[in-house]
This record gives structure tokens, C-alpha cells and sequence, in this order.
């Protein structure tokens, strides 16, 4: 990459794109030499039909897809530990098996993420389901 100067040699560069099939997400696959793409949705309608649109593309650009990774997908009650879907039912299980590829994982909404994320410490966030996905792209 033009532009960047990075230390050493990387084990892995991570892309967070916006969602879907615009020229942001055409430009990377274009230019990037890319060993997958992992797809990252939530539980809601318009998200799926944006990412069947963009594991489309993938396949279409020869861009081999990873896997699929449901976002958001429930939010855990503090008080009582029941599981309540914030934004509908998981679609994921359907997404994965329709379009062939593997479901990596189905991850919470959780506010301790997003408090790391703010802090500027991800790398302090360690939980169960994360470790899960991250061990099939291992």
C-alpha cells in the first residue's frame, strides 16, 4: 500500500469496511491482494440484503469468503441473564446455509465493548464467543 509505512513485516491486516457493495468495498478488493473476506452482519432485514449483495460480489471477484459473523444478534439482561433479540431474530444460520459459507459466529451487543472500544483498549476486551470466531480463521 501506497502511503503507509508499517513496522516489520504484518501477520495480518484487518479492513473494516462500510456495508455493501459500493466503491469503497470494490476499491479494496480491487487493489488489495486479499486472502478472504470475512463478512460481518446483524439480525435486521436490510443488513442481510446488503451482505447476501456483498458475498455476491466477493464470489464474483474470485474473493474467497471466510466466513459470516452475526453482530448485535442479542444483548444479555444484567439482572436475570436472559438473552433478548434487540433487533429481531437471528438470520444467520439461514445466511450462512443459503449462500454456502461458514457461520464463524453469532456475537452479542455488549457495552463493555464499546466502552474498550471508546478507551482505545479493544485488545482488553476478551470474551468467550470472540476467541471462538477468531480460532476458525486461525
Amino acid at each position: 500500500m501506497r502511503g503507509a509505512r508499517w513496522r516489520g513485516e504484518l501477520d495480518c491486516l484487518v479492513v473494516d469496511l462500510p456495508p455493501g457493495t459500493g466503491d469503497v468495498p470494490l476499491t479494496v478488493m480491487q487493489s488489495l491482494p486479499l486472502d478472504g473476506l470475512v463478512i460481518v452482519s446483524s439480525p435486521q432485514d436490510l443488513a442481510v440484503m446488503v451482505v447476501r449483495k456483498a458475498i455476491n460480489m466477493g464470489k464474483t471477484m474470485g474473493v474467497k469468503i471466510l466466513g459470516l459473523i452475526e453482530n448485535m444478534s442479542y444483548a444479555t439482561c444484567p439482572r436475570c441473564g436472559e438473552q433478548m433479540a434487540i433487533f429481531g431474530p437471528s438470520r444467520a444460520a439461514d445466511v450462512a446455509r443459503q449462500t454456502g459459507i461458514p457461520l464463524l459466529g453469532i456475537l452479542p451487543l455488549d457495552s463493555e465493548l464499546s466502552s474498550l472500544c471508546d478507551a482505545g483498549r479493544i485488545d482488553a476486551y476478551n470474551k468467550e464467543e470472540v476467541a471462538r470466531v477468531f480460532q476458525q480463521l486461525l
